[in-house]
C-alpha cells in the first residue's frame, strides 16, 4: 500500500514547474523596491519592499538594510504600515533618512490611518514613532545635531470637519470642483476617503485645507520636546516627492550635449539617448544614466579630469533607484545599489562595484526563468523611424493571436502604462503580447493618434511576416494616452477583432464636465494639444476626435473598466456602445486614474484575460460563476456569436500544456 506522503511526493514530482508570474493574481502581487538610501558611515544601504496583497488589498511595505561591501545577507528592520499613493494612482516610493551617526534609520510611513515619522535601529529590534501629530507628516529632514524638522499638515479632526461641512451646507462649484467624481469623501487619501479638489495643473487633486499654512517643529530625539522652526531651519526641509536627481554641471552637461544625449520628455531626435539621472559620488565623479529609445538604461562614470563617459554597467532594461526609471541609483563608497527590471527579470536589487562587477542583493519576486514565456525588446522600421516594444510569448510553434497595448514599457513589464492588462498571463495561455513605446516628438493629439496606429499597424505586418502572430486575430488595450490610440485605432482601421479601454475618451461630455470660467487651463490644453475649441464653436472638430460620434465606425467590440469619475465623462460613448451592442462598462469606485488597490486590479486582469481569451481564442473559463458575463458577451458584435457553451472551455496554460 502507497502512503499518502509517498503518493503527495510523486504528483509533486511529476507535475510541471510552478510558473512565475503567469497568472492574474501573481502580476497583482509582483514586489517592487524603492527607498534606496547609503548610511553616513558607508557600511550599510537601506531599502523598502512594497508588497501588494489581494487578500489583504494592501500594499504592505518592508523595510531591510544589507552590507554596503556586498559580504552579508540583507537585515529586516520590519513591517511598517502600507504604501503611501500619488492622488493618480502610482505608489509613492520609499523615504528613509539616516542619522548622522549611522546607527538608525527614520522612515515616513503610514500606519493605522496616520502618517507619522518612524525610527529603527540598524540591529532590527524594530520601528518605534517618533514624531506623530494630530495631522499627516508630510516632510522631515534630521539636522547634523540628530534633530528632527518636520512638516504637519491640517489635523485630520479638521479636514473631515471641512468635508461635513460642504455636505451639509452646499459646494459652491467653481475650476477647482470636478463635477465628474463624487464630491463627497471620493477619492483616497492616506489609507482614507476623502474629499478632494483640482490644484490648477491639469487634473492634479489635493485633499480639502491642502492650502492651509503647514505646521513645522524641530523635534529632539533625546529628549522628546519641540519647537517651531526657524525660517532657516524650515528651509532645510527637501522639496515634496519626486525628488529629482542632482542635475548635471554646466561642464558635464555640455560634455552630454556635445554627445547628441537629449534633455527633453519629448522632442528627441531619432537615435538620441536621453538623459536619466545623475549622482554625484564621493570622490567628486559623476554616474550618468542614459536611456535609449526602447527605454533601455546605461550607467556611465564621468570625470572633469578626463572628460569622458566610462561605461559602466547596461542592461535591457532598467538600472534606476526605484520602478520609476528617472529616479538615480543610491551611491555607497565602492558601489552603486540599483534596482535592476528587465522584460524577463522582475525587479531586483543588485550592487555594483566602481570596477562593474554585479552582484544580486535581494529578488522578492520568484524569477520567470522557467516559465515557458520568451520576453524580448524587438524593433521595426515605421515610415523612416525606429519602433520598439517588449514582446512576450509562449515557446510554442504556429501563429498566434497578438494582444497590443501602447505607450510606455519600461523594466519588467506587466501590464503596459498603469498595469491594465495582465499581459504575462495572456502569454502563458496562448496570445502573443506586444507593449509598444511611443515615439517621441512632440505632436498635436490628431498626429499622434494617426502614427500609434500606423506604429501599431507595422507591429502586426512585422510579425506576421516572421510567422508569429496571426493578423486576423489582434486585440488592443491602453490607458490614458494609450486608450486613445487604442480608440483612434478600433474607429479607423480593421486591425482588431476586440478591443480595451481603461480612461476617458474625448467627447463633448468629456469637455462640459471640466470647462468653467476659472479653469482656463483645461481650455487651453484642449486647444495646444487636441486643437479644439468647445463642441458648439467647433462641432466638426469634435466628431472628427471623438469615439463617440459614428459608432458604426467601431467594428470590434470594447471593454471598458474605468475610474468612477472617468466613467461619468465618458457616458455618451458607453451609452452608445451598450446600445449597439458593442460594448459594456464596468466602474471602480474611489479609484484614481491608475488603479492601484491590489483587488481592483486582480480583477481589472482577470475580466481582460477572459476578453482577450473569448475574443481571440474562443475560450471560455468553465467557473459557472462567469458564465453571466459569456452569455452577455455572446450577444456583443457586429455579428452573431455563436454562444458560449459552443467556446472552448479551457482554463489550461498553453505553456503547461506543451511541456
Amino acid at each position: 500500500m502507497v502512503s499518502r506522503t509517498a503518493l503527495l511526493l510523486a504528483m509533486l514530482a511529476a507535475a510541471p514547474a510552478a510558473a512565475g508570474q503567469t497568472t492574474p493574481r501573481e502580476i497583482a502581487e509582483i514586489a517592487d523596491i524603492s527607498g534606496l538610501a547609503a548610511s553616513p558611515d558607508g557600511r550599510w544601504i537601506a531599502y523598502r519592499i512594497e508588497r501588494p496583497s489581494t487578500a489583504t488589498n494592501r500594499i504592505d511595505v518592508d523595510w531591510y538594510i544589507a552590507p554596503a561591501d556586498g559580504k552579508g545577507q540583507p537585515r529586516g528592520l520590519g513591517r511598517l504600515g502600507t504604501a503611501l499613493i500619488y492622488e493618480v494612482g502610482v505608489v509613492m516610493p520609499g523615504e528613509a533618512t539616516w542619522t548622522p551617526d549611522s546607527r538608525a534609520i527614520v522612515v515616513r510611513a503610514l500606519v493605522d490611518g496616520r502618517v507619522a515619522l518612524w525610527r529603527s535601529e540598524v540591529d532590527g529590534s524594530g520601528f518605534v514613532p517618533i514624531v506623530v501629530g494630530d495631522g499627516d507628516i508630510e516632510g522631515f529632514a534630521i539636522q547634523a545635531d540628530g534633530t528632527v524638522i518636520a512638516a504637519e499638515g491640517p489635523s485630520r479632526e479638521a479636514i473631515a470637519r471641512a468635508e461635513d461641512a460642504e455636505r451639509e451646507t452646499g459646494i459652491l462649484v467653481d475650476g477647482r470642483v470636478d463635477l465628474s467624481a463624487p464630491l463627497y469623501r471620493g477619492g483616497l487619501v492616506n489609507g482614507r476617503a476623502a474629499t478632494q479638489r483640482f490644484t490648477g495643473d491639469w487634473f492634479d487633486r489635493a485633499p480639502l485645507l491642502a492650502d492651509q499654512p503647514r505646521i513645522i517643529r524641530v523635534h529632539d530625539m533625546a529628549t522628546g520636546s519641540a519647537r517651531v522652526a526657524s525660517t532657516a531651519e524650515a528651509g532645510a526641509l527637501p522639496p515634496p516627492l519626486p525628488r529629482a536627481s542632482a542635475g548635471p554641471t554646466a561642464v558635464l552637461k555640455a560634455k552630454l550635449q556635445a554627445s547628441g544625449v537629449c534633455f527633453e520628455i519629448l522632442g528627441c531626435a531619432e537615435g538620441s539617448r536621453r538623459l536619466a539621472s545623475t549622482l554625484p559620488l564621493a570622490d567628486g565623479r559623476t554616474i550618468v544614466t542614459l536611456r535609449d529609445r526602447a527605454l533601455r538604461e546605461t550607467l556611465y562614470i564621468w570625470s572633469s579630469g578626463t572628460a569622458e563617459l566610462s561605461p559602466l554597467a547596461a542592461t535591457d532594461g532598467l538600472l534606476s533607484g526605484s520602478r520609476d526609471e528617472d529616479s538615480p541609483c543610491a551611491a555607497a563608497p565602492d558601489a552603486l545599489f540599483c534596482v535592476e527590471a528587465t522584460p524577463s527579470t522582475p525587479p531586483r536589487l543588485v550592487r555594483i562595484g566602481l570596477d562593474g562587477a554585479k552582484t544580486i542583493i535581494d529578488t522578492p519576486n520568484q524569477f520567470p526563468d522557467s516559465d515557458g514565456l520568451l520576453a524580448e525588446t524587438i524593433a521595426w522600421q515605421v515610415s523612416g523611424s525606429r519602433a520598439s516594444g517588449v514582446l512576450i510569448r509562449p515557446k510554442i510553434p504556429g501563429r498566434l493571436p497578438l494582444f497590443v497595448t501602447y505607450y510606455r514599457c519600461p523594466g519588467f513589464v506587466r501590464g503596459g502604462l498603469g498595469d491594465e492588462y495582465p499581459l504575462r498571463a495572456m502569454a502563458a495561455r496562448g496570445i502573443a503580447t506586444l507593449c509598444i513605446n511611443r515615439l517621441p516628438g512632440e505632436m498635436t493629439a490628431e498626429a499622434g493618434y494617426k502614427l500609434g496606429r500606423q506604429v501599431v499597424e507595422a507591429a502586426i505586418d512585422h510579425l506576421a511576416r516572421q510567422g508569429i502572430v496571426d493578423p486576423s486575430r489582434v486585440g488592443m488595450g491602453g490607458l490614458s494616452f494609450g486608450s486613445e490610440v487604442t480608440m483612434w485605432t478600433a474607429t479607423h482601421s480593421n486591425l482588431l477583432r476586440a478591443a480595451a479601454s481603461a480612461s476617458v475618451s474625448l467627447e463633448p461630455s468629456y469637455y462640459w464636465f471640466n470647462e468653467r470660467p476659472s479653469r482656463s487651463m483645461f481650455v487651453d490644453n484642449v486647444q495646444r494639444y487636441w486643437k479644439l475649441g468647445s463642441p458648439d464653436a467647433d462641432p466638426a472638430g469634435w466628431r472628427r476626435l471623438s469615439p463617440s460620434a459614428d459608432i458604426a465606425r467601431i467594428r470590434a467590440p470594447i471593454l471598458l473598466q474605468l475610474p468612477e469619475s472617468e466613467a461619468r465623462q465618458t457616458i455618451e460613448l458607453q451609452s452608445k456602445l451598450a446600445t449597439a451592442r458593442m460594448g459594456e462598462l464596468h466602474i471602480y469606485p474611489l479609484a484614481p486614474h491608475i488603479k492601484f488597490e491590489p483587488r481592483q486590479k486582480l480583477a481589472v486582469y482577470e475580466r481582460n484575460l477572459d476578453w482577450f481569451l473569448y475574443w481571440l481564442k474562443d475560450e471560455v473559463d468553465p467557473d459557472p460563476a462567469k458564465s453571466p458575463q459569456y452569455d452577455r458577451w455572446s450577444k456583443l458584435g457586429r455579428e452573431a456569436k455563436s454562444s458560449s457553451t459552443d467556446r472552448t472551455q479551457s482554463s489550461t496554460s498553453a505553456i503547461s500544456s506543451s511541456r
